[in-house]
């Protein structure tokens, strides 16, 4: 009898050390899987910061580099321009009507003069002289990164007093209709805007010029073409 239950006892003893085993592993595995998952959970946080830091670095230097481009164009413009022509630029189509009406139009600004000139580090402002319509107020250029026009883009005129310059010099095409394609293929028709033309300078000269857009023609779309405003430099 003894030495039956010596045996049971001896068969016992693995049985009770491998549930001790299991007891420290897990008791052991708890402390790991919250030390490795607070790890992960730091590292994920440290990457976001990581992410973020370098999207708003990124982002600061996107807007630096647009900044230093539209102020380094609208320095280009600083000093004094004079009224050189106004002309219909047409494309594959007739705008004879537009011709008579930008004819009449120079006729009226010969002798204009736009003054251009820098207050303070940020301030752009222009004036218009020789002309009975007193008009001052300030102005921003947006540039356009193209390696074949660097100093191209778009300008934008903020009157405090008198006529927008976008007004005097194209108003006669206001009311013209155009139409845009849309991306789903459809014609979507509107009237041309004046108040944003581009502008282009090279040597000695600067050009304002209003896209007359796109019409939809029986042969298909034709592009109508442009009314170009240049002016000279004078100081």
């Amino acid at each position: 009898m003894k030495t039956w239950i010596l045996f049971g006892i001896c068969a016992l003893m693995p049985i009770q050390t491998d549930r001790i085993s299991v007891k420290i592993l897990m008791s052991l595995s708890i402390p790991i899987l919250i030390f490795t998952g607070c790890t992960s959970a730091k590292y994920q946080q440290m990457q976001n910061e990581r992410d973020l830091r370098r999207e708003a670095y990124e982002d600061a230097q996107r807007k630096d580099t647009s900044k230093r481009s539209r102020d380094f164009l609208s320095d280009d413009m600083l000093g004094k321009w004079r009224f050189l022509e106004l002309v219909v630029e047409e494309r594959g189509g007739s705008e004879d009507l537009l011709k008579v009406k930008a004819a009449r139009a120079a006729r009226r600004l010969k002798g204009l003069t736009l003054r251009f000139w820098k207050s303070g580090e940020a301030a752009y402002n222009y004036q218009i002289e020789k002309m009975m319509t007193k008009t001052h107020g300030t102005y921003t250029t947006r540039t356009v990164h193209r390696e074949d026009k660097p100093k191209s883009g778009r300008i934008h005129f903020y009157p405090i007093s008198g006529t927008k310059i976008s007004d005097l010099l194209f108003n006669f095409a206001k009311g013209i209709p155009q139409q845009i394609l849309l991306s789903d293929g459809e014609t979507f028709s509107t009237i041309l805007k004046i108040d944003i033309p581009s502008i282009s300078m090279k040597e000695g000269q600067m050009d304002l010029t209003l896209d007359l857009g796109m019409i939809l023609a029986p042969h298909g779309w034709l592009h109508r073409g442009n009314i170009r405003c240049s002016f000279e430099r004078i100081e």
